[in-house]
């Protein structure tokens, strides 16, 4: 009798890569790590988040939510949006939402294996990886409420 074959693990699985290039991305504001900024924003151009954000505010271009950094508040992106750190207040519980946080994404939410929002979440589209944590709400957004996208050429 031949052996049983070891069910598949985690690292077995094709792993999905996501490449962050801020070059590329157009990402021209950056809050460091240790950073704790709180009130309201206004970000032309993309914003890589390796502190704390609170308060609320828009990033005209795509947002990079770096592992251990955390955004709070109401925001609006008018990008896409790409979470490997915290959206919202942390949890006590798996049930526990904060409500003080909405995040709206006008392009794709990319929610890395290590990214968790507690908040609610509203993009246009939801990209989730193995492990990701959504524990908030999370809603379509409609196209009447989506911003016209230009092509230039």
């Amino acid at each position: 009798m031949a052996p049983r074959p070891e069910p598949p693990t985690a690292a077995d699985r094709p792993q999905d890569t996501l490449v962050i290039d801020p070059v590329r991305l157009h990402i021209v504001n950056r809050i460091a790590a240790d950073t704790l900024l709180a009130g309201d924003f206004h970000f032309k151009g993309g914003l890589l988040l390796q502190g704390s954000l609170h308060g609320q505010g828009e990033v005209a271009g795509r947002l990079v939510v770096w592992h251990g950094a955390r955004l709070v508040g109401r925001f609006r992106v008018l990008g896409d949006l790409y979470v490997f750190g915290a959206l919202g207040h942390p949890a006590e519980s798996e049930d526990e939402v904060d409500d003080q946080t909405e995040i709206e994404c006008q392009g794709t939410a990319y929610v890395a294996s290590t990214g968790v929002s507690t908040g609610t979440l509203i993009a246009a589209k939801l990209r989730m990886y193995d492990g990701a944590t959504l524990q908030g709400p999370f809603r379509t957004l409609r196209a009447s409420r989506a911003l016209p996208v230009l092509h230039g050429s």
